[in-house]
């Protein structure tokens, strides 16, 4: 029995002596001097303005952008454990804090910011090193503008008055430096030709969600905002449309060349020449049509079958007219008489020509 218990409190001691040396290793540990590297992502954040000033910051531009910080630390390891987990991953640059509250360009000292920051915990720990040193800051006042709206259409598009934009007015904040670069006291509004297509001469249109553009801001300019960024459009096309009644056109047939010689048609009297023929289209094409720089025909084509089966009237058909220009006049039917021809007779009523 005794030496059972001697063998039990032999266990003992080894146990606890065993527990306190792992202690006290672990407690040499965590106060042994090291240096590690990590890797924190640099945030930069503004306040909300507590005064008449209203800042937005950025990094400067021109200057290589720094999304990533390395920090080479050293002291204990639960020193360094600790700061690890109060920074989660994170350096944060504060307006008002690490940044002046103040427009300007700054350089900031990471290195010397991290140190005196209040919300690290540096005891037994020292930055040895931050990569990059420093960022450059851009630190600017917010301002409100308002612009007119005017609206652009393309070359040679005529209306009847201007057209307007409504609203008539559109505001935009952002920083005093960004307006430095505007090149207009208005806003533009651009109408393409397609857009222009859509529309109706002569008639009040309206041309929703026109994309609104301040010349010399690109869109997505630093802190900028417009309000809105869309416009309805309102303007009437200036009708350039012309009607002109044609002088009477002569009738001509046309058939197949194979089929010349073989058929007699013959036009009814009354058809020999359309009258009263209506066009419509551009003021140029109808001029050209007024002073006979263009001259249209009248024109009835016949097919072998229509041939064959002797049809008694046809449409006729205007052709040469100028570009745009259209008839607007009811159709006009043509009378007719075929007769087959003997082999050996001509037929003086049909053109020697083929289908146009």
């Amino acid at each position: 029995m005794n030496e059972q218990r001697g063998i039990l409190a032999r266990i003992r001691t080894v146990i606890i002596v065993t527990l306190i040396a792992a202690m006290l290793w672990l407690l040499a540990e965590s106060r042994m001097v090291r240096t590690r590297t990590i890797e924190a992502q640099l945030a930069i954040t503004s306040v909300e303005p507590s005064g008449v000033l209203e800042l937005v910051v950025r990094q400067a531009p021109g200057a290589t952008r720094t999304r990533t910080v390395e920090l080479e630390l050293e002291g204990s390891t639960a020193g360094i454990d600790r700061l690890i987990r109060q920074l989660q991953s994170r350096v944060e640059l504060r307006l008002g804090r690490e940044i002046p509250a103040r427009p300007g360009l700054f350089v900031i000292d990471l290195r010397a910011e991290l140190r005196r920051s209040p919300d690290l915990d540096m005891h037994g720990v020292t930055i040895k090193a931050v990569s990059p040193e420093t960022v450059q800051i851009e630190v600017d006042e917010l301002e409100m503008r308002e612009f007119p709206v005017r609206v652009f259409l393309p070359e040679g598009v005529q209306t009847d008055g201007a057209p307007r934009a409504e609203p008539a007015l559109v505001r935009m904040q952002g920083p005093s430096n960004v307006f430095a670069s505007v090149e207009n006291e208005f806003a533009r509004v651009t109408l393409t030709q397609e857009q222009i297509d859509q529309l109706t001469p002569g008639r009040l249109d309206t041309f929703p969600g026109a994309i609104v553009q301040i010349d010399g801001i690109a869109p997505g300019t630093w802190s900028t905002t417009l309000e809105p960024a869309q416009v309805d459009v309102l303007l009437e096309l200036k009708s350039v449309t012309q009607r002109l009644e044609l002088d009477a056109l002569p009738v001509q047939v046309l058939i197949a060349p194979a089929e010349i010689g073989k058929w007699r048609v013959e036009l009814d009297d009354a058809d020999r020449d359309l009258i009263g023929v209506m066009v419509e289209g551009p003021v140029e094409a109808i001029e050209a049509l007024r002073t006979d720089a263009v001259r249209p025909r009248a024109l009835v084509s016949l097919t072998f079958e229509e041939l064959e089966r002797g049809v008694q009237a046809a449409p006729a058909q205007i052709v040469n007219l100028p570009p745009g220009c259209r008839v607007v006049s009811t159709d006009r039917t043509v009378g007719l008489q075929i007769t087959r021809l003997p082999q050996s007779e001509p037929n003086p009523a049909v053109e020697n020509q083929s289908q146009p």
